[in-house]
């Protein structure tokens, strides 16, 4: 079986690596520092096990580069989990003009699962959300966040898109062989926050006293990931391995189809 895991050489991301490497014959990992990659995997006992293949989500350019040679290479995906993810300054654009939050948290995982969804035959994707979607919005004049200046509204429209995108893909796959699932992983204490600004720093320092292990947060995504789909609920939003109703706006099909229909037309834009 063959998984593919974003932000798997850190906190949520490592742990899950380390709670599924058992069950995967072949663990591919997605990575901004390859030899950052190389030094972890090296501590477990089947190394050979893992492929670490250089992607940046901030650079379209570099996921497709990325995602094509994943899906050349592995013709059969069992699981994909869109697990990185963070806060970003408000003002932070990328090299490729747009704003880093809906790059990294967003439009990055859109096109790297456009890419392998003809791979996934039979298998799960698996979305990395948050309790802070509840903030979030989709403003019809800024999808990109472009406008936007607040650290925390531009990460909880991005945790708000992660839901909104499998939950249109659930819908518009019109299959049982493809799970799709969206998680809030819990308040948990890993480098979340190091590259927001200085105030979304403090705040989230002050509450780090208060928030779980990167161990106890990659409990649900390991539940979804080893739970057979059938006792699962394809399109649901999950905590603590339980299924819960995200905010309304999430179920809207015409909000779905306008992210889904932006995010293709940037990817189109960049890529052409």
């Amino acid at each position: 079986m063959n998984l593919v895991i974003t932000g798997g050489t850190s906190g949520i991301g490592f742990e899950t690596v380390k709670s599924l490497y058992p069950s995967f014959s072949k663990i591919i990992l997605p990575v901004r520092n390859l030899e950052k990659a190389q030094n972890l995997i090296s501590q477990f006992k089947e190394p050979e096990k893992f492929h670490c293949i250089k992607m940046d989500l901030s650079s379209i350019k570099s996921v497709d580069e990325a995602g094509k040679l994943i899906s050349e290479t592995y013709p059969k995906i069992d699981l994909l989990i869109n697990n990185a993810g963070g806060m970003f300054p408000g003002n932070k654009i990328t090299e490729e003009g747009l704003d880093w939050t809906f790059a990294v948290n967003h439009l990055g995982h859109f096109h790297l699962t456009n890419l392998l969804l003809p791979n996934i035959t039979k298998g799960k994707i698996i979305f990395l959300s948050s309790e802070v979607h509840r903030i979030g919005k989709l403003n019809p004049k800024d999808i990109g966040l472009i406008n936007s200046k607040n650290s925390w509204s531009k990460y909880g429209s991005s945790k708000f898109y992660n839901i909104l995108n499998s939950n249109y893909l659930d819908s518009f796959q019109n299959s049982n062989e493809i799970g799709f699932y969206s998680l809030h992983p819990g308040a948990v204490r890993t480098s979340f926050g190091s590259e927001s600004d200085i105030l979304s720093k403090t705040i989230i320092s002050l509450s780090k006293l208060f928030f779980i292990s990167a161990k106890k947060g990659a409990e649900t995504t390991v539940f979804l990931a080893k739970t057979p789909s059938d006792k699962l609920q394809s399109g649901a939003y999950y905590k603590n391995k339980k299924p819960i109703r995200p905010i309304k706006d999430s179920e809207d099909l015409q909000l779905q189809k306008q992210l889904y229909d932006f995010s293709l037309m940037k990817v189109k834009e960049i890529l052409s």
